[in-house]
């Protein structure tokens, strides 16, 4: 888990880069931004799997390139930002670049504390809480709503769900998953919350009998994106848990080749054990 101080510098200079740039309402371009800032910004067909990105120096120059293989608009734009995070962030060039000039390549899924921070920079920048906040409370509930959001801010469904859980009010859960594993989950403060809950680890199997599960088991539906709604209970998915019917959204990711699950219910759960225990 990323140092929570990190992650507010992160937050705070995103906002203080939009704001600086003019932006007050979504969606924010970090194409626009790289531009006034005398960053180039260029397509680069990589080969290399798992490479999202590249920042280049020279001297006090910088430009981008960003993985076009994989079409799609809100991983690029994130891409772009995520370079932007190492070209903002205090130290972060200078780590980078220790002789003062290179290329530096991103990743996906990296546990490296300084990527970590460029991505919560770039999603802080695409979805930054002053104006995401006001819209995750018109947008609704499950992936109808977090599909609404990512075409409102041009960002990537999977980078929109995990930071709708952090703003909304409602109980929800996104879990990414790699067949029959877990590869992380999300939760929002309701969930979180909950006493005697147990998050997810993982490589915790993804639960039998689950829609996710059914629908895992064809790597097409994956493949395709396909997106099924079933119902599941918040118990089968976290020890610990009451046993409460939630909502199953499932969405395959296409060449990711991971599926994106959010479990999610408008019930005001938690309150209700409190009113009890009253």
């Amino acid at each position: 888990m990323m140092d929570k101080l990190a992650r507010a510098e992160a937050e705070s200079i995103a906002q203080q880069t939009i704001k600086e740039c003019g932006f007050v309402a979504l969606p924010v371009c970090p194409f626009e931004i790289a531009k006034r800032h005398e960053i180039d910004v260029e397509p680069k067909e990589s080969k290399q799997l798992g490479v999202s990105g590249f920042l280049m120096r020279v001297g006090d120059s910088f430009g981008i390139k960003y993985a076009s293989h994989i079409a799609n608009e809100g991983f690029q734009r994130f891409t772009v930002a995520h370079e932007l995070g190492h070209y903002f962030l205090p130290g972060h060039a200078e780590k980078l670049f220790p002789n003062g000039s290179g290329t530096h390549q991103s990743s996906f899924y990296s546990v490296d504390p300084l990527e970590r921070q460029a991505d919560a920079f770039a999603s802080a920048l695409l979805l930054p809480e002053f104006l995401f906040r006001k819209a995750v409370d018109k947008a609704g509930y499950g992936f109808n709503a977090i599909e609404k959001l990512s075409l409102l801010c041009k960002s990537s469904i999977l980078a929109t769900a995990i930071r709708f859980t952090q703003f909304t009010d409602d109980a929800v859960a996104v879990v990414v998953s790699t067949g029959n594993t877990i590869d992380y989950c999300f939760m929002s403060d309701r969930i979180k919350d909950l006493p005697g809950i147990t998050w997810i680890k993982k490589g915790t199997p993804v639960p039998n009998n689950s829609t996710t599960s059914d629908f895992n088991r064809n790597i097409v539906n994956v493949e395709s994106a396909q997106h099924v709604e079933g119902a599941s209970y918040l118990d089968l998915w976290f020890d610990g848990a009451p046993d409460l019917e939630v909502n199953e959204d499932v969405v395959g990711m296409g060449s990711y080749g991971k599926t994106l699950t959010i479990l999610f219910t408008d019930e005001l759960i938690g309150d209700d054990e409190e009113t009890e225990d009253d």
